[in-house]
């Protein structure tokens, strides 16, 4: 973007305040006449504005209004509008409001045939089209607030309130409250300028922006699934509909349509919609996600949205656009950390196919203007959605809390937290294995603010083979967008062949698969030594890598036998390497064809992130030479496509398409290897049946393979319908030169016989972040007559 067009954003949007000066409050609550039960979330405007706000979940409302008299509209479905004269001349004025139901209410509708909810919906369909043939553009101006609890609150259990039966609430965790200014263009361009901004003191940086669903959309796009929509195309291959009544509003009737996913194998919404009678359009919206539509963590996700009319000023063409939204979401992670999200947007000012400012769509989809960050005197004259008192005491109480833990002590789920920054992983301070034994380490990280700097360090001592061990990194991220990053480590360690990411978690379970199973599957060696990179992506789409390192590299012996149980059994030999001392010098080449977009904080930080799904590659070089004063002289080069794609809620694959090759004299522990089964906890797209280190050679191909088909098989049944069935194929192919098979110190590997193939499958999201795969061979079988393989794999979050 140009200095210009940022100096007239900044011009433009940072003196921007709702339409009125705002100097008194009309307030009160909206109830049913005949009842007088609350009526939630009632669209309240000012006549002949766009301005207005929405009623709370209670009934209650409020707006800020200049002094002088003005006329309120109250609206809901199902009631007569209403509306009411204010005149404010020094004080604020309370006002109650009454809202008689429509005349027209049905709720049993007699069916003989074709349900009538399908006619509308057809009719539906056709008004989407055209509604989205004849809108090109518009902007509008928001507020948003987001109420996030949980059971890691920081908030005392003496102050969470209970609910009706006495249990207590889920304490606020955050809240975040936003006034944006929107800008949405054909087919897909979109920008929000945030304007104001506040969140509680844990949040270090944030902002709520509109989450406005595009329900006239074909889907709803939750990156690792689409969800298609119930006035989609082809909708009625997805949705049955059902007429359950009609109601109205004013002289319009309404029709009340139930709309029922036809399976819960796929991800798909239920609930129920509103429709216009003779304009057909979307008045309202109330859905839920089925079981198989729920992100990773995510328990139940309900949209909760409501249209009002909006005149296109050159074609006097009515448009009912989304105006009060509210999305709530539950989930947990792994059982341990439960969370609930409400999420509140009021929409109001809308201008349709108005010209945007040019320059407005830009690689930013989010800008923050520096000014943002208003104070409580601000708030109290612009929030529309007042906070309530549990809320203003969250605010006060989470910024002591916060900053408590600048000097204390905190215990989170796998670490011990030593103020904001400091931290050190108990699950680490003991580990297992044949050759150190009983292992004693400590460790402790430093994350600074958002992350720029970062550095980690262990210092151990195994007591079977007496060696210390340690390990110093370290990671700074420089420029606006993080995109020079500078990486370096000095290490004393214990490595694992063929397993260059060997992290806490899969240690743990190494540990105890080894004390209670007498299962130590991996093979080690001990390198001394440091390394050095240097990444820099020069655009978004191409990266390219500089790095350069050494180490002595020496064999390890088995130095114990024990474990809990199976004392006669016998941990296998480790395996032998060909000593030796490495420096290496090596280039990397990232290309990425995928659009990026990115957020613009405001305070000189800009983050970026994929917006499309192409596949990436990555080129790699590796030189070690006598020149460098190494034992071996190779090279090393590899290619590797990685791609991940959705189609269809039965088709969401992912792929590793690799060819590594190696020339000179390559030692044993500098083998190419596959990904594979190594016993421990491995990431996905890796081979299941192949066991650790059994294809290792100079050059290698390898295609891993694997669609996740949701609940394709057991979305109805319950208990195991949380889970997602993942179908796996894996092939390589392994070579190695007659020089390199004889300089190998160790010849236990084998070479395929043709291309090595086999199938299988997965069951993931076991505690939310753990797979469970099973495959047998295709061919090239072994001697032990295993007919299915099983693995443990862990999945990101």
């Amino acid at each position: 973007m140009k200095l210009s067009a940022i100096l007239f954003l900044f011009l433009s949007f940072s003196q921007i305040q709702i339409s009125y000066s705002q100097e008194y409050e009309v307030s009160g609550g909206i109830y049913d006449a005949k009842t007088n039960k609350p009526l939630e979330y009632v669209t309240v405007k000012v006549s002949d504005t766009t301005y207005g706000t929405t009623a709370d979940k209670d009934g209650k409302y409020f707006i800020k209004l200049k002094k002088g008299g003005s006329k309120l509209i109250f609206s809901y479905i199902g009631y007569k509008t209403d509306s009411s004269f204010v005149y404010l001349e020094d004080k604020d004025i309370k006002r109650e409001i009454f809202l008689n139901p429509s005349e027209v209410m049905t709720e049993t509708i007699d069916v003989y045939g074709e349900d009538p909810a399908y006619e509308i919906i057809r009719k539906a369909i056709r008004y989407k089209k055209e509604f989205k043939r004849e809108l090109n553009e518009y902007e509008y101006d928001a507020y948003s607030k987001f109420v996030i609890r949980s059971n890691r609150s920081e908030i005392p259990k003496t102050e969470i309130p209970k609910d009706s039966s006495g249990k207590p609430v889920m304490g606020i965790y955050g809240i975040l409250e936003s006034e944006t200014k929107g800008y949405f263009k054909k087919p897909d361009l979109e920008k929000q300028i945030v304007i104001a901004k506040k969140e509680t003191a844990n949040i270090v940086r944030g902002f709520a922006i509109p989450l406005i669903v595009n329900f006239y959309d074909e889907n709803l796009d939750f990156n690792e699934f689409k969800i298609p929509t119930p006035l989609s195309d082809d909708a009625f291959s997805d949705y049955e509909y059902k007429l359950i009544g009609t109601t109205s509003m004013d002289s319009t009737r309404i029709f009340k349509i139930e709309v029922i996913n036809v399976a819960n194998t796929r991800p798909l919404l239920y609930g129920t919609i509103y429709i216009a009678d003779s304009l057909f359009a979307l008045m309202r919206v109330d859905l839920s996600t089925n079981d198989a539509a729920k992100p990773v963590g995510i328990n139940k996700i309900v949209f909760n949205q409501k249209f009002s009319p909006y005149t296109e000023s050159k074609k006097n063409t009515l448009f009912w656009m989304p105006t009060d939204v509210h999305i709530f979401a539950e989930g947990s992670f792994m059982g341990l950390v439960k969370f609930e999200a409400d999420v509140f947007t009021i929409v109001s000012d809308y201008k349709l196919n108005k010209k945007a400012p040019k320059g407005i769509f830009d690689e930013f989809i989010v800008k923050v203007m520096p000014d943002s960050k208003k104070d409580s005197a601000y708030w109290a004259k612009n929030e529309l959605i007042k906070n309530t008192k549990e809320e203003k005491k969250a605010y006060k109480q989470i910024e002591i809390e916060d900053k408590k833990r600048d000097k204390e002590i905190t215990i989170g789920l796998t670490s011990i937290n030593y103020g904001k920054y400091l931290s050190t992983r108990p699950l680490n301070y003991y580990s297992f294995n044949r050759v150190g034994g009983n292992t004693l380490m400590f460790n402790l990280g430093y994350r600074a603010k958002l992350n720029r700097f970062n550095t980690d360090a262990y210092y151990g001592y195994g007591f079977s083979d007496k060696k210390a061990k340690y390990q110093w990194d370290y990671t700074q991220r420089f420029l606006r967008d993080k995109s020079l990053v500078l990486r370096g480590s000095i290490f004393r360690r214990l490595q694992p062949l063929s397993y260059e990411n060997y992290f806490g978690l899969s240690v743990f379970y190494n540990t105890f698969k080894a004390l209670l199973f007498k299962e130590d599957n991996l093979d080690y060696f001990y390198a001394y030594g440091y390394s050095l990179g240097l990444n820099y992506r020069i655009i978004p789409q191409l990266g390219v890598g500089l790095l350069y390192g050494q180490e002595k590299q020496e064999t390890a012996t088995k130095n114990t036998n024990f474990s809990f149980f199976k004392k006669d059994a016998q941990y296998k030999d480790n395996t032998p390497i060909n000593d030796a001392f490495e420096r290496v010098m090596g280039v990397t080449l990232r290309i990425d064809p995928n659009q990026f977009r990115a957020i613009d904080w405001g305070d000189g930080d800009i983050s970026r992130f994929k917006n499309s799904k192409f596949p990436q590659l990555n080129l790699g070089f590796i030189y070690s030479g006598k020149n460098f004063n190494s034992t071996y002289e190779f090279r090393k080069f590899s290619a590797i496509i990685l791609g991940n794609n959705y189609f269809s809620s039965f088709l969401n694959f992912k792929f590793r398409l690799g060819f590594e090759y190696a020339s000179g004299s390559v030692p044993y522990q500098s083998l190419l290897y596959f990904r594979s089964n190594t016993g421990t906890l491995d990431a996905p797209l890796g081979f299941t049946a192949l066991k650790y280190q059994e294809f290792l050679g100079d050059k290698i191909f390898y295609f891993n393979f694997e669609n996740n088909f949701g609940k394709l098989l057991w979305g109805n049944v319950p208990i195991i319908k949380k889970f997602n069935l993942i179908g796996l194929f894996n092939m390589g192919r392994n070579y190695i030169s007659t020089a390199n098979y004889d300089l190998a110190a160790t010849k236990t590997f084998t070479i395929s016989d043709g291309i090595y193939m086999e199938a299988g499958f997965g069951i993931s999201r076991i505690l939310d972040i753990f797979r469970l795969d099973f495959a047998w061979r295709l061919n090239n079988f072994d001697d032990t007559n295993t007919k299915i393989y099983g693995n443990l794999i862990i999945e990101g979050f």
